[in-house]
C-alpha cells in the first residue's frame, strides 16, 4: 500500500511538469495569434482613452512606452482614428513597442500578417522584428481610400519560440501619435516542390501569407531581398513599393485561389531565379489579366527572362478575364532571372485613388526544344497512322 501511495504521488508530481512541457511545446496555429485583434478586455475594461505604461495592460501582450488602446469612431482633434477591423486596435507612440512570445517550430519559416494605419504624420512606419531579424514597413503610401492595409512579413524560426515585436521608430512632436496596429496573424510557410515540367517554384502563387476571409483588400507584400525569408515562397519583391497578394474570394484570379496584382509601375517588381541550362532555348509563359476591381485600363506588364524583355498588354475579352502570354529566351547561365512589373501606374475608376494593376498567375518556364520535339513526335505519329489508313483503303 505504501509503495502504491508513493507511485501515485510521483505520478501527480509528474503531471504538472508534463502539462507545462506540453503547453510550451504546442506550436502556434495558423491564424490570429492570442488577442491579435485586441478585442479582449483589459482587467479595468476599455476606457475611451486608455494609455498604458505597464507590461500587462493589454491582455496577452507586453508593452513598453506609450501604447494606447483605441476604439472605432474615437476622435483626436478633428480626426477620427482608423480601426481596421472590429471595435478596438492599438496605437503605438514614440519609440514604444508591444511584444508577444510565440511557440514555433525551429527551422521553419513563418509569415506574419497584420493591419496597419497611420495617424498624425505622413512618414510614419512600423518596425516588425523577431529575435535578431527585423523589417521596417513604410506607411507613407496610401494604397486605398480606406486609409489602412494588411501587410505581411516573414521570418525564420531559429529557436522553439520567438518574440514578435511591433515598434514605432518615429519621434513625433505629439508622443501619443503613431501607427495603429490590428488583426495580427501567423502562418507557417511551405516551399512547394518544383514541378517536373516547370522551373518556377510557386509559379501559381498558391502558397503565401495568411489572408483574413472578411478582408477584401488582399495582403500587401513589401520589399524582401531574400527568397528564403519571403512571405511568397520562391519569389522576391525587390522594389520600393509593395505588390498585392489576392484571393479568388474577392478578386478575379486566372487559376486556383491566389495570384499577384502588380502595383505602382516599376516600383512594384517580383522576381525569381530559376534553374536553366546554358545555351538552351526556353519559354516563359504566364497568365495576364485584371482583378475585376475596377482598375482603369490600359493594363500591361514588362516581362523579363534573362536578357530578353517584352512589354505585354492585356487585351480585354468578354469571355475571359485573362490571357496566356509568353516570352522565348535562350539561357546564358545555370540560373536565369525572371521578373514582372506593371508598365503603368493604375488606379481604380470608382475613387481615382486606390492603387491597382495587372494580375499575374500560373508562371512557367519550360525547355522549349523538348516540347517542340514532343509536338513533332505526335505529328509524325499522326502522319504514320494516316498513311496506314490510306494504304488499307
Amino acid at each position: 500500500m505504501a509503495r502504491s501511495s508513493t507511485r501515485m504521488k510521483r505520478v501527480f508530481m509528474l503531471v504538472p511538469l508534463f502539462l507545462f512541457h506540453l503547453a510550451f511545446a504546442t506550436i502556434a496555429e495558423d491564424g490570429l495569434i492570442p488577442n491579435g485583434d485586441f478585442e479582449l478586455s483589459p482587467s479595468n475594461g476599455f476606457p475611451n482613452e486608455a494609455i498604458v505604461e505597464g507590461p500587462t495592460e493589454v491582455p496577452n501582450w507586453k508593452s513598453n512606452g506609450t501604447v494606447e488602446l483605441v476604439e472605432s469612431g474615437q476622435k483626436q482633434g478633428g480626426m477620427i482614428l482608423i480601426v481596421p477591423q472590429g471595435r478596438h486596435a492599438v496605437r503605438i507612440g514614440n519609440d514604444a513597442e508591444i511584444s508577444q512570445e510565440l511557440p514555433v517550430e525551429k527551422g521553419s519559416s513563418y509569415s506574419v500578417t497584420f493591419c496597419a494605419a497611420r495617424t498624425c504624420a505622413q512618414f510614419e512606419s512600423i518596425n516588425v522584428s523577431v529575435s535578431s531579424a527585423s523589417q521596417t514597413i513604410d506607411l507613407q503610401t496610401l494604397y486605398n481610400v480606406q486609409g489602412w492595409n494588411p501587410y505581411a512579413v516573414s521570418f525564420n524560426a531559429d529557436e522553439d519560440s520567438f518574440k514578435l515585436v511591433f515598434k514605432n521608430p518615429g519621434m513625433e512632436d505629439d508622443p501619443t501619435c503613431g501607427p495603429i496596429i490590428d488583426n495580427i496573424a501567423i502562418k507557417k510557410l511551405f516551399t512547394p516542390e518544383k514541378p517536373k515540367d516547370n522551373a518556377v517554384i510557386n509559379g501559381d502563387f498558391e502558397e503565401g501569407p495568411w489572408m483574413f476571409r472578411n478582408t477584401s483588400m488582399g495582403v500587401l507584400l513589401p520589399t524582401n531581398l531574400d527568397e528564403e525569408t519571403s512571405s511568397l515562397p520562391g519569389w522576391i519583391v525587390e522594389s520600393n513599393r509593395a505588390v498585392r497578394f489576392i484571393d479568388s474570394d474577392h478578386y478575379a484570379v486566372p487559376q486556383g485561389k491566389r495570384a499577384i496584382e502588380l502595383l505602382s509601375g516599376k516600383e512594384g517588381i517580383i522576381s525569381q531565379m530559376v534553374e536553366t541550362k546554358p545555351e538552351k532555348p526556353y519559354t516563359l509563359t504566364f497568365s495576364l489579366g485584371h482583378a475585376d476591381d475596377k482598375c482603369k485600363e490600359p493594363l500591361a506588364v514588362m516581362a523579363f527572362a534573362g536578357d530578353q524583355t517584352q512589354n505585354i498588354h492585356y487585351t480585354p475579352n468578354s469571355n475571359s478575364t485573362f490571357q496566356v502570354s509568353n516570352l522565348n529566351f535562350t539561357a546564358k547561365a545555370d540560373m536565369t532571372r525572371i521578373a514582372f512589373y506593371s508598365v503603368y501606374y493604375n488606379t481604380r475608376s470608382d475613387d481615382m485613388t486606390s492603387l491597382c494593376g495587372p494580375v499575374v498567375d500560373d508562371v512557367r518556364v519550360w525547355f522549349a526544344r523538348s516540347s517542340r520535339l514532343r509536338g513533332l513526335g505526335f505529328v509524325r505519329l499522326g502522319l504514320g497512322i494516316l498513311g496506314v489508313i490510306l494504304v488499307l483503303v
